[in-house]
């Protein structure tokens, strides 16, 4: 897909930005699973299209518009991690050694990152992160 086919380009890769980072920990976990590069934003556009994803590129910047996963499990499926699933629990348990996501809250805000053994962190810095708590896990599972 050309860019010039992704309705509001660059109001869409704000708001990966701003709210997509449980997206884009998705998207990396994917990416280890099925050993293919995904791209960020035309995987977006599809799962937006698809009814995944909640976002309207035709809302004036103005109003708030967040990037809310509304379906993780079809959205793996959709990546090509057909037979896997979301489980969200409150604690890490000890004998799990599977793919997984961390939710970070502080003050009203959230943040994502992959954990485990390949840690990553969409961002270079994430005051979630470094002095918010740990709200959920995210345990990328096969079914």
């Amino acid at each position: 897909m050309k860019l010039t086919k992704i309705p509001a380009v660059q109001d869409l890769a704000y708001v990966l930005g701003n709210y997509g980072c449980y997206y884009t920990a998705i998207c990396v976990i994917a990416e280890r699973i099925t050993n293919k590069d995904i791209d960020l934003l035309k995987s977006a556009r599809r799962m937006i299209d698809n009814n995944f994803i909640d976002y309207d590129d035709k809302r004036p910047k103005a109003y708030p518009n967040g990037f809310y996963i509304k379906d993780a499990d079809a959205i793996l499926r959709a990546l090509g991690c057909v037979g896997y699933h979301v489980e969200k629990v409150d604690a890490l348990p000890k004998d799990y050694n599977g793919e997984y996501i961390i939710r970070y809250s502080l003050n009203g805000n959230t943040h994502f990152v992959v954990g485990g053994k390949n840690p990553y962190n969409s961002i270079t810095y994430s005051n979630c992160v470094a002095n918010g708590k740990i709200t959920k896990y995210y345990l990328v599972k096969k079914n």
